[in-house]
């Protein structure tokens, strides 16, 4: 099971049969040890890292603060940027040719990973195979703040 400490800006793994341990994967475990370094194990720097999920052999990571998703070997700590450029935006396209703010929730379905991105109050799809990033249209809803009541 892996899961995302966010306070701690670190990915942990928890063992789920016997040994049944907590390991860090990536990220310092400490309250002030964020940032944003790709690299491996301890000398990653994460910032309030929320969503997590396993796809492909890899964890891919909401890197929320960064506006970035990130892909760590579960093996070998590894921690590597592959979508985002770190400027909170809203920009379809590839790998790190995109923007998001905030993005926190990840869940896989076949092989497109959909991303909540929560300040931009959109769903995002990220075709697994080519890294490329839509932004899904959901006709006649609309964010809480720019909807316009009917008066019907």
């Amino acid at each position: 099971l892996f899961v995302a400490d966010s306070e701690g800006s670190t990915i942990r793994g928890v063992g789920l049969v016997e040994p049944k341990k907590v390991r860090s994967l990536c990220g310092s475990g400490d309250l002030f040890g964020f940032g944003d370094v790709d690299g491996q194990g301890f000398d990653v720097r994460l910032q309030h890292c929320l969503g997590v999920e396993f796809a492909v052999n890899f964890v891919w990571v909401a890197d929320t603060y960064n506006h970035k998703i990130k892909l760590v070997n579960p093996i070998s700590g590894n921690c590597q940027t592959v979508l985002g450029d770190g400027v909170a935006g809203l920009q379809d396209g590839q790998g790190k040719n995109t923007r998001f703010s905030e993005p926190s929730g990840l869940s896989v379905m076949g092989s497109n990973l959909y991303i909540a991105d929560t300040n931009n109050h959109a769903i995002r799809c990220v075709d697994l195979e080519m890294l490329t990033v839509t932004t899904l249209e959901f006709h006649g809803l609309c964010a809480p703040d720019v909807c316009i009541p009917s008066h019907d």
